[in-house]
This record gives C-alpha cells, structure tokens and sequence, in this order.
C-alpha cells in the first residue's frame, strides 16, 4: 500500500473513532445531566457504534502491521491510545451507575479519547509528504472547529435541561467555547482552498445553520437566559447532531483534496466573524494594551485583529477563574485589580505563588505550549481582565514574529520574577519582605500622598510573603514604631524615602526619583543596562 493512500484510509478511520466519540458523550451529557431519565437508550445504542469504529482502526492497523508507514513515535504512542481507549468500558460503567459527576464524564471523554485522537491526526496528516501543508493546516483547523462543535452540543444540552444558562459561569464557559470555535473556523477559511471551502458549504444545511448562529449571537450579546432557552435539550441535541454529520461528510470528502496545488483564495466566511465589543471598553484600554510588553511591537492593524476575537469581563473578589490541569482554553491579561496565582497543598493549604496586578499575564507558557494550567488562580480584589482565545495566539504566534519575540519577552521576564520570588522567600528576612512588597506597591500607585493602599486582605498579603498573619502584624508593629501609619487598609511611610532601603534594581527602573540628587540608593541606576555595554 503506498504511503498516501495508507494515510488516508488511517485518517479516515481515526475520524470515525472521533466521530463516534464525540457523540456517545452527547448522549452521556443528556443522560448525566437528567440522572437517568432521558437518553438513556440512545446511550446505550451509541456504545456499539464507537466500539465498532475502534474495532475497525484497530484490525485495520494489524492488517497493515508489515508496512513500516508511521514513524515510530507515532507508531508507539498510536498503540498506547488504543490500549487507553479500552478503558472507554469502565467509563460507561460508571456513567451508567451515576457515580459520575457530568463535568468529570465530558473532562475524560475530551481530554483522554477524543483530543488526543485528533492530535495523532494532526501529526500524521502533518509527515504525509504527498499532502499540501497549507491544505493540512486548514484540515486541522477544521477537526478542531468541528470539535467545538461537538463540545457545545454536549454543553447546551446540559443548559437547556437544567436551565444552566443561568448560571453565569456556565454562561461565560459556553460564550468562550463558541468564541474558540470562532477562532478555529476563522484559521481554517484562511487557509482553505476554494475546493476544501465548497464541501463545507455543501455539506451544512443552511436553517440549521442559521438556527446556530441566531443562539451563538444571542449568547454573545449577553441577553437574558429566558431569550435563549426556546429550544429543549432534546432538540438542540438534534440540531447540533446533524451539523456534526455534516461536518463529517465535509470531513471524508477532504481528505481526497489534501494534495491541491492550486493557489490558496480567502473566501467568504459561512460562520459569522467574532463581534466587535460594542461597550467601548476596548477603546477605553487600547492605549494601555498598545504599552504592554506582548503588544508594545504589534502593528496596529495586527493589534486589532487579535483583539477582536478577545472579551472584557469584570470578576468580583473570590472569583475563581481556573484550576492547576485545567486546559488552559484563553490567554487573560489584568487590566485592573488583582488575582493570585497559588497550587493547593496535600495538608489542605494553599501556596501563592504570585500576586498579579495591572498589565500582567496569566497562563502565556501553557497557551504557548497548548499544555494544562499549571497553576490555580482566583481574584483577591474586584478585577477586570482581557482574554484572549489560545487557538488566536497560538495561529498568530506562526505567522508573527513580532508577537512570538514578544511573547518570549513575556514568559522570561515571569520566569525571572520566579526566580526573584524564590530568592525573596529563602533569603530575605520578615521585615525586608515586607518593606519590598510596601515599596513595590508605592511605586505601581504612585499616589500623591504618599499613601499606600493594601489592595487585598492582610492575610492574602502574609502566605504571599511566605509568614504567617501574626507575623505580618509584629513586622508591621515595627515599622509603626519606626514613624510609619499603619492602618487596616493602607500604610503611609513616615517620608518618601523611608523604603528606599528596600529597593533593588528593577524598582529603580521603575521609580520616578531614581536619578534625583536626594536619592539615596544611586548606586543601583548606576548599573549599566544591556543596551550601554
């Protein structure tokens, strides 16, 4: 068997082990989410289906055993997913049982079988020499819009059974799923020939399509839940399902037109493009983002693009926002406010790691290297945050060099701020960790007075600075007795030099009386920078 056609016939059966999967956790969702009541035969009448596409990969596989077609990374962790696809039997059983919670169910079937089938996809449509790499990279994208897909339809089933659109992190979860859907569809038509643009129209019914399209819009516009529920879970279970097929026939007859030489032609989107915000709130930051280290080197055409896919959303205190191993689906910038980046510990405790503030990033390395949080993070103080669909960075990452020099600058200055963080810990006695965290606080406000505002709780502030809360207070105490007003909220230092002992290099970089006459620490601007050696 030659090379391309191996690839094909393998990709082709792949697809269907994806396909099936992606609707027997449909069924699971439905069957979950109404403990039993609903779905209950279509769930058991889809397991057949999926095994059956496994079954198929796997003879197909054995079949063609003596042909030396796959490199033998592919080849080794190919045979260890069909090992873990086997376990797909425990799943169900506890699926059937109900001992399964729904979002742990949808977490395994995505992250465990479904994705990483794509992802061997990917990587063997990727080394088919034969096949056009433009022609694959839009094919990726279009398993990964696909996928969404499949994702909002196991999701909105679940808002309309249990009303969930209700809930307004269910809401934000959903409007960020489509968002990405969006940013995947988008990659695809930009890179999809003319032919690869035809059988996805073809495929697609057009009231099914719109009949989407109107409830996405609804969701993104923000409009009462009441608005968006006129469909049951059954029906929309219905309508996302024929879609997917579509998708799937779209899928098939692609495959046969990965070898097109003809030039590549952008061509009318059939999804709608992202919304524009409509609230002016991105008008109202786009001074400040165009300052930032990951902009600052952007075109403002490029800028724009990027920031049309992203979202502005206020978060109250105690908002938690992600969890350590959860896939890291947006990139978040702080606008304003502050949030905790921490790990829970085995003895029920928490590590903060960093406290972030106004202009810093949150999960750039995992969004860089499409790999799980590897932190947890919550909002300490009210807090407003940009975000930004991963799949938009990670596409615009390969054709920016600008953004990918600036996203490195980002992830090393984190990466050294780590290193400090550690330093500071280990190193640095109570009192000098404290007047560091007062002095850097004095030098992000700025405030006329000279008062310093504490923008979180005291004991948020303590296991930041790695102490306990009562030493927090005795250190304060001292600084009391030092000529310091200390109060439950803000501290005002006795002169505008008091904690100028603190100081380090980076924080004379940043202070506005470095390089006066008075100041009492010129020996640390005196350091040459990289530019003057």
């Amino acid at each position: 068997m030659k090379s391309m056609e191996f690839t094909q016939k393998l990709l082709c059966r792949m697809g269907e082990v994806v396909h099936q999967g992606q609707r027997e956790r449909g069924c699971a969702s439905l069957y979950l989410d109404s403990l039993g009541k609903i779905f209950s035969s279509q769930f058991a009448d889809q397991i057949p289906k999926t095994d059956g596409a496994i079954h198929d990969l796997k003879r197909f596989l054995e079949e063609n055993s003596q042909h030396s077609l796959l490199n033998s990374g592919l080849k080794n962790r190919l045979k260890l997913h069909l090992d873990k696809l086997d376990t797909l039997s425990e799943l169900r059983d506890e699926i059937h049982l109900l001992k399964m919670r729904y979002a742990q169910a949808i977490n395994q079937y995505t992250f465990s079988y479904i994705l990483p089938t794509i992802d061997m996809m990917i990587e063997l449509a990727q080394q088919e020499q034969e096949y056009t790499s433009d022609l694959v990279t839009a094919f990726s994208n279009f398993l990964q819009w696909k996928e969404r897909i499949g994702m909002e339809r196991a999701l909105g089933a679940r808002g309309f059974y249990v009303f969930s659109f209700r809930n307004p992190d269910f809401y934000d979860r959903f409007v960020s799923l489509v968002t990405e859907q969006k940013s995947y569809f988008e990659t695809f038509k930009s890179l999809a020939s003319p032919q690869q643009i035809s059988v996805v129209e073809d495929a697609i019914d057009k009231d099914d399509l719109s009949a989407l399209q109107n409830i996405n819009s609804l969701l993104e516009d923000n409009v009462p839940a009441e608005k968006i529920e006129k469909y049951d879970a059954e029906s929309w279970f219905a309508l996302l399902t024929r879609m997917i097929d579509s998708l799937r026939e779209a899928e098939l007859k692609m495959l046969e037109h990965l070898v097109d030489k003809e030039a590549l032609q952008p061509v009318e989107a059939v999804v709608s493009p992202p919304n524009k915000d409509g609230k002016g709130k991105l008008k109202h930051y786009r001074q400040f983002l165009e300052s930032l280290p990951t902009f600052s080197m952007l075109e403002s055409k490029e800028l724009d693009e990027i920031l049309s896919f992203s979202q502005i959303r206020e978060y109250k205190k105690d908002k938690l926002l992600f969890l350590r191993d959860e896939p890291a689906t947006r990139l978040y910038i702080i606008l304003e406010g502050w949030v905790k980046a921490y790990n829970g510990l085995v003895s029920g405790e928490e590590a903060i790691l960093q406290m972030l503030g106004k202009g810093e990033t949150l999960l750039e390395s995992a969004v860089f290297l499409n790999a799980p949080s590897p932190i947890s993070a919550q909002v300490v103080e009210q807090a407003t945050l940009l975000s930004i669909p991963a799949p938009v960075i990670r596409q615009r990452l390969q054709s920016s060099p600008k953004l990918a020099l600036s996203m490195l600058n980002t992830v090393s200055l984190r990466s050294q701020r780590l290193v400090h963080q550690i330093e500071l810990s280990r190193l640095k006695t109570v009192r000098e960790r404290v007047g560091w965290f007062l002095l850097r606080l004095a030098l992000n406000q700025e405030g006329q007075d000279g008062i310093i505002h504490l923008p979180y709780e005291k004991s948020v502030i303590a296991s930041y600075l790695d102490m306990r809360p009562e030493t927090l207070s005795r250190v304060l105490q001292k600084f009391r007795q030092d000529g310091f007003e200390i109060a439950s909220d803000h501290v005002k230092p006795r002169d505008r030099w008091a904690l100028c002992d603190f100081c380090e290099v980076e924080m004379a970089g940043q202070c506005t009386h470095a390089k006066s006459e008075d100041c009492p620490r010129p020996e640390l601007y005196d350091i040459p920078t990289l530019e003057q050696i």
